[in-house]
């Protein structure tokens, strides 16, 4: 909260939006660090540069961030355009990017027991789905898709992940919109 209220402040003039993406915001349970994207109008440079280091300034705070500029006029063509709209939290509309856009932001993930003995693969199945739809799928509002796959919303991908690893399960993932 502290955070978003500082950053808040730094929008005006030349920035139109900042983003927080990556493991803070996917429940990663030790986050490494924070990603902070600043959404800039033009490329004045000198600009650009004064506010990152106000910004960077304001939120001393934080420890571990990294602050990146980004430019509308170029936004679509960069990489980490995609992340923001799949996992990005826009500081100027206090809400997640996708919900501004009005869709979901989904994790489809595909694994497979292969490599586990049968009783692992009954455990593994036990914490993913439960006895009785009691498992982490359910309990994190995830959706069974059929043998081997499920979604889940990308700020749970991290959870999965970390199960998947702790299984030693291989898997794989991509990220999709879904509308209501």
């Amino acid at each position: 909260m502290k955070l978003r209220n500082t950053l808040k402040k730094h929008i005006k003039d030349n920035i139109s939006d900042i983003f927080i993406i990556g493991s803070t915001i996917k429940n990663k349970i030790e986050p490494r660090d924070f990603d902070i994207i600043v959404l800039f109008k033009e490329k004045n440079l000198k600009k650009v540069e004064d506010s990152l280091f106000n910004i960077n300034e304001s939120i001393n705070f934080v420890k571990n961030k990294h602050i990146e500029p980004l430019f509308v006029s170029s936004m679509f063509k960069e990489k980490i355009f995609l992340t923001i709209m799949h996992e990005g939290f826009s500081v100027n509309n206090n809400k997640k990017v996708s919900e501004i856009i009005g869709l979901k932001s989904y994790s489809i993930f595909s694994y497979n027991l292969e490599n586990l003995s049968k009783i692992n693969k009954v455990r593994f199945a036990q914490a993913l789905y439960g006895r009785k739809k009691d498992g982490l799928l359910y309990a994190e509002g995830g959706i069974s898709l059929g043998n081997g796959s499920f979604m889940v919303l990308v700020y749970k991908e991290q959870i999965f992940k970390e199960l998947f690893s702790a299984w030693k399960v291989k898997y794989s993932y991509r990220r999709a919109f879904v509308s209501d």
